[in-house]
């Protein structure tokens, strides 16, 4: 996409919702109470969740998996994994 053609579209959009100014508040709006909302109801499950999980004593025991083709895992991973005995023994299998 060329720049010149993006600032154009977008001094467009801009014109058009400064001309409907009722319109660009209710959007503006329902996109700020969806989004609020949504990081609410999503800090209360995420916090009866942990809450609710017993694995929560031993944190510092959980790991991340990741599932990737070979060789395409990031160096920082790679060498995460040289030192773990866990994917030692998943890349034997």
């Amino acid at each position: 996409m060329k720049p010149e053609l993006f600032l154009h579209d977008l001094r467009f959009a801009l014109r058009s919702l400064a001309r409907a100014k009722g319109l660009t508040v209710t959007v503006a709006l329902t996109l700020a109470l969806g989004i609020g909302a949504n990081a609410a109801i999503f800090s209360v499950v995420r916090g009866r969740a942990a809450a609710a999980s017993p694995s929560n004593r031993d944190e510092d025991r959980l790991i991340y998996i990741r599932q990737s083709a070979q060789g395409s895992a990031p160096k920082t991973l790679r060498s995460q994994c040289r030192k773990s005995r866990i994917c030692a023994s998943a890349s034997n299998r």
